[in-house]
């Protein structure tokens, strides 16, 4: 499988995943470390992290549907991008948080539609030139991990305008590389959707099972997303742990997408990785809740391999098997920001409205939402037995 990484249009996915997830890389874990720097309290850096996350809820659904209705995923990345890198920049000059907040609404609507259509760039890619998608997705993930371990040893010293800078650069790269990206190419003697299409599987019972099961194994997230750069500074941990605390977590992700993603997915199925996914998202957040010292946050880290990556790939594979390829970005938009956005979103604001409170502890929402997504996917087992939906 590797081989067939390494050819062209392989390897042009992954070096377009890599830009876009170093981009990421930066800003999940060190924007807030920006926010903080420019006044916010950690209260107030949770809230306006969850902003940026809950324009993901109309953003990331309607961006990805225009793309699959115009048949134009690329030309929406490259605009998205573009706008993403110039809204970055244009933080150099807000002085009010009303306009602090402006930007993060602008900058969080053009990353929540990267994200999906990037997806089902990266599957259309692996379906059209026979390469597998979890081997280009987890070395992408490299990108994530390079930006971690760099941004987070120079930030001491460059500051936290470097975070910035990084941004813009990937957002530059992004743009270079989805104007050819292999998986952009319009399908033979089929009809871009019409939105009257795209609607039916938004509204079908078993994909908004689907949704509802991933949003809850996978917005448990939200709580790390928005306070454990925050948090952990707090506790005196260094911005060079944090980034490496923030790489452990995505090396155990490429590792496990590389060598045993495609081999686990096929043997737990789409729903059953999505359950188990859930599953180690319960012992994983129950335990940051208690605080726990720091060198088992790193083993804790690690089970991002299972808390993410594996849901992330269950995920994928529902969409591939139940999901006319036409409604690909429709499909990822729609668990995004119907999933991933809108759940996302309350755990943040919990999470912001708890930490004064609560501190590390707030981690137990996160616990919360893995019980609730575990209960889901077995009901999303017994309903759905691995047919195309009819719409």
């Amino acid at each position: 499988m590797i081989p067939a990484v390494l050819s062209r249009p392989g390897l042009h996915t992954t070096a377009f995943y890599i830009a876009f997830f170093m981009a990421m890389g930066v800003h999940a874990p060190f924007w807030p470390l920006w926010l903080e720097h420019w006044g916010l309290t950690p209260s107030e850096v949770g809230f306006y992290v969850a902003v940026g996350t809950g324009v993901r809820v109309v953003a990331g659904l309607v961006l990805p549907a225009w793309a699959d209705r115009l048949d134009g995923r690329r030309m929406v990345v490259a605009v998205c991008a573009t706008v993403a890198g110039i809204a970055t920049v244009l933080h150099l000059w807000i002085t009010d948080r009303v306009e602090l907040l402006l930007a993060t609404v602008v900058l969080g609507a053009a990353f929540a539609a990267i994200g999906p259509i990037a997806e089902a760039l990266g599957v259309a890619a692996s379906r059209a030139f026979g390469f597998p998608y979890a081997q280009t997705r987890g070395l992408g993930s490299l990108g994530f991990l390079a930006a971690n371990l760099v941004v987070g040893a120079l930030i001491v010293t460059c500051g936290t305008n470097l975070a910035l800078w990084s941004i813009v650069a990937c957002m530059a790269a992004v743009v270079a590389l989805v104007l050819g990206h292999p998986g952009g190419r319009r399908l033979p003697d089929v009809a871009p959707p019409r939105f009257s299409d795209i609607g039916r599987l938004l509204v079908d019972r078993t994909f908004f099972l689907f949704v509802a099961t991933v949003a809850f194994a996978q917005a448990s997230h939200s709580v790390f997303f928005a306070l454990a750069s925050v948090h952990w500074a707090g506790l005196g941990i260094g911005p060079a742990t944090i980034g490496g605390l923030w790489a452990a977590s995505v090396a155990a992700e490429i590792v496990f997408m590389v060598a045993i993603g495609s081999w686990t997915v096929a043997r737990l199925g789409a729903v059953g990785s999505i359950a188990v996914s859930a599953v180690a998202g319960v012992a994983r957040w129950g335990l940051m809740a208690l605080d726990p010292p720091v060198w088992m946050l790193w083993p804790l880290q690690a089970s991002h391999a299972l808390t993410f990556a594996l849901g992330h790939l269950g995920a994928i594979a529902f969409i591939v098997r139940a999901v006319p390829p036409r409604y690909g970005a429709s499909a990822q938009g729609a668990m995004t920001s119907l999933a991933t956005g809108s759940l996302l979103l309350l755990g943040m604001l919990a999470a912001a409205a708890a930490y004064p409170a609560y501190g590390g502890g707030v981690f137990a929402i996160a616990a919360g939402f893995s019980v609730v997504g575990t209960g889901l996917s077995v009901v999303l087992a017994r309903r759905w037995r691995g047919e195309t939906l009819p719409v």
